[in-house]
């Protein structure tokens, strides 16, 4: 509360000595880490993670072709592209693309959320051209973390980070065993309506908990301007068997 405490000194030196890079930088000392990077996009985090350590092996998951097509384009020393997206299943599912790429989702966008902001001021404007080009189905191919690891002899992950537009459980339940040799997960979870169904701490928890992970951090939130919740929150969890800090 305001005024009580010390939280706002806390977090002003919090900022001075970490930002996300120092923060992971902080946990993960290996001089050539291993990278488990679910949800590539484009090859944002590619270039993130090279620029925090530029000796890491990184395996870069982007289920959508059209991403997929720009993001292994790029040939990078030590990273590897695989068109595939990680799930709890071996196989296939449906995969909706949609105009906004970077939400392309296992999950359908719900194009009657609450809290979307794009979607409220649609409804408000009577804009019916806004709810075009939304859950586009395609078929990609699904492989389970564990299946994925144990193909390509991966014994240990310094860095599993997840940004699967809420199907963050599905990638968890699909790597139980490999991710007791994980060291740290960093994950965004998506809280609000805007897919279909949405995640909860308790969904990862109940998951993550068992296996010996401790929440480390709240990396980074995005709170929502027009109803006051928070929509997604990105965080830390580390495995306490294996990173004592």
């Amino acid at each position: 509360m305001e005024n009580v405490g010390q939280i706002k000194s806390r977090n002003k030196e919090f900022q001075e000595k970490f930002d996300r890079g120092r923060l992971l930088q902080h946990i993960v000392t290996a001089d050539a880490p291993v990278i488990a990077d679910v949800g590539a996009h484009f090859g944002e985090s590619v270039a993130y993670f090279k620029k925090l350590f530029p000796k890491a092996t990184i395996y870069s998951f982007e289920p959508d072709p059209d991403s997929f097509a720009r993001l292994s384009g790029a040939v990078i020393e030590g990273v590897s592209y695989f068109n595939l997206a990680l799930s709890d299943e071996d196989g296939s599912a449906s995969f909706y693309r949609n105009k906004i790429s970077h939400t392309n989702s296992l999950l359908k966008v719900n194009l009657d959320s609450r809290d979307s902001i794009g979607v409220a001021k649609a409804k408000a404007e009577n804009d019916s051209r806004y709810f075009e080009g939304f859950n586009e189905e395609v078929n990609v191919a699904t492989i389970r973390l564990d299946s994925f690891a144990r193909q390509h002899s991966i014994g240990q992950i310094d860095i599993l980070k997840i940004d699967v537009q809420g199907a963050e459980r599905r990638v968890l339940l699909g790597g139980e065993a490999t991710l007791r040799n994980t060291k740290a997960i960093v994950m965004e979870i998506i809280f609000f309506d805007y897919y279909e169904s949405r995640t909860a701490f308790i969904d990862v928890e109940s998951v993550l908990a068992p296996l010996g992970f401790r929440l480390f951090s709240i990396s980074d939130i995005s709170n929502n301007p027009m109803n006051g919740r928070t929509d997604w929150a990105e965080v830390v969890y580390l495995n306490q068997n294996l990173v004592k800090i």
